[in-house]
């Protein structure tokens, strides 16, 4: 690693001998920052001269997901960045899986290969924000369907007493 030292004039503040200073990046090119119109003075900082080709800071007000899975920022100012992406997993064997808790699961050596995607891809479906998910059991008719069972024990039950009082009397009268 080659270390560059920078030397400024003690009396204009401007950078002395080469302004160019080149790194090489790991995947062999090159990057060349040009410090020309740097300067160092003992005094306090003050921009000299810029050009700014970028929007005011603006404030996050929300976020939004696509059928992708694609996260993006809401700006105050109205602009969107994409921020992350979703990944989806589908394994060969489901029913398989090790169950963990808090509505988790891991992979076993019998539940398969996993695959991994995103929504929008084949065999992977897609993401629907701000969905819930409920139940899609009827409570009403579930209870109704409870009580109607519990009668007809209630009912069966009386059936075969009757039967068992019937079958005594019975064995009464021959005695």
């Amino acid at each position: 690693m080659d270390i560059t030292l920078l030397y400024f004039d003690t009396q204009t503040g401007k950078l002395g001998g080469d302004s160019n200073i080149t790194f090489e990046i790991p995947n062999g090119d090159e990057f060349t920052i040009n410090l020309s119109s740097t300067t160092q003075l003992a005094t306090d900082f003050v921009i000299g001269s810029a050009s700014v080709n970028g929007s005011a800071a603006s404030a996050t007000i929300g976020y939004s997901i696509t059928e992708d899975g694609t996260i993006y920022a809401q700006y105050g100012n109205g602009d969107l960045e994409a921020l992350y992406r979703i990944a989806l997993a589908s394994v060969e064997s489901p029913d398989n899986l090790a169950v963990l808790s808090g509505n988790a699961y891991r992979t076993t050596a019998s539940s398969g290969v996993v695959t991994l995607g995103y929504g929008g891809q084949s065999g992977f479906g897609s993401i629907v924000s701000g969905a819930l998910e409920t139940s899609n059991v009827d409570l009403a008719s579930e209870l109704t369907e409870i009580i109607e069972a519990q009668r007809s024990y209630t009912a069966n039950s009386k059936v075969f007493q009757t039967g068992s009082d019937m079958m005594g009397s019975l064995l009464d009268l021959v005695r």
